[in-house]
């Protein structure tokens, strides 16, 4: 087993899920390559870390917009008594929203993207590759997994490029791009994966003659959807239009080197 067929099994191997020939391989050269080793251990880490997520936990930004809700409803209630009831309604189907066990996405494929942009979030380095060069970062991906990325160019808006990493979900390699507007993040999912086997529900919006599903699980807003033999996915605590406008951007750019 070579690095390149290391890489392409190490999901599956870090699960433990090859089989037994499949895994002495690959612990052989595991043992034999520094590299491949580390690369294991990191997405050991990783996994372990996204493992003990708090699957019904709400980051820190939406609580404090829950607590300054509550707090603006109970003041109103106070100049306005017979809004009690109603403030105390809406405060209750939030924190049910919050905390009540089985909530689950709309779409198991979206859950796990908010999972991971969580995740990435809290390593020491999120980006694998890290660079804020769009050339630098498609080349990265080319050679590191041979897959053709457009990097979308989000500065015109102040949303500045990190880096990137490769993940995995559905079995599939996915490529991750990471950028932030100030010390929000936006993470944008591109996911190898035909628009029918993807399992992709949400609130359907129209933006600039494309339709888009949006989705809010754990705090953080999402915007997917599918395009030709390629699945993608927004996630960030950046507003709707924001994200329909990346999403948009991304679809224009994609256009564009196509014709070329």
């Amino acid at each position: 087993m070579n690095c390149r067929e290391f890489e392409a099994h190490l999901g599956p191997y870090v699960d433990g899920e090859l089989g037994v020939t499949e895994t002495l391989t690959a612990d052989t050269h595991r043992a034999e390559c520094s590299r491949c080793a580390n690369l294991a251990r990191r997405e050991h880490e990783f996994r372990q870390l996204l493992r003990h997520q708090p699957r019904e936990a709400a980051p820190a930004e939406f609580r404090a917009r829950l607590v300054t809700r509550l707090r603006r409803e109970g003041r109103r209630s106070a100049l306005r008594p017979w809004l009690v009831a109603p403030a105390l309604a809406v405060a209750a189907a939030l924190v049910i929203a919050l905390v009540l066990p089985g909530l689950r996405p709309s779409s198991p494929l979206i859950g796990e993207l908010v999972d991971k942009h969580i995740a990435y979030a809290q390593v020491e380095r999120p980006a694998e590759f890290a660079s804020g060069n769009r050339g630098e970062v498609e080349e990265w991906f080319i050679q590191r997994a041979g897959l053709r990325v457009i990097v979308p160019d989000y500065s015109p808006s102040g949303i500045r490029l990190v880096g990137a990493r490769l993940a995995d979900t559905h079995e599939r390699k996915v490529a991750y791009l990471l950028y932030e507007k100030g010390t929000t993040l936006l993470s944008v999912f591109v996911i190898p994966l035909p628009g029918k086997d993807a399992d992709l529900r949400g609130t359907r919006v129209a933006y600039r003659g494309h339709d888009y599903l949006t989705h809010e699980w754990k705090g953080y807003r999402t915007v997917s959807w599918s395009e030709g033999q390629a699945v993608f996915g927004l996630v960030s605590m950046l507003e709707y239009e924001a994200l329909l406008e990346c999403a948009d951007r991304l679809r224009v750019e994609r256009s564009s080197r196509t014709r070329l």
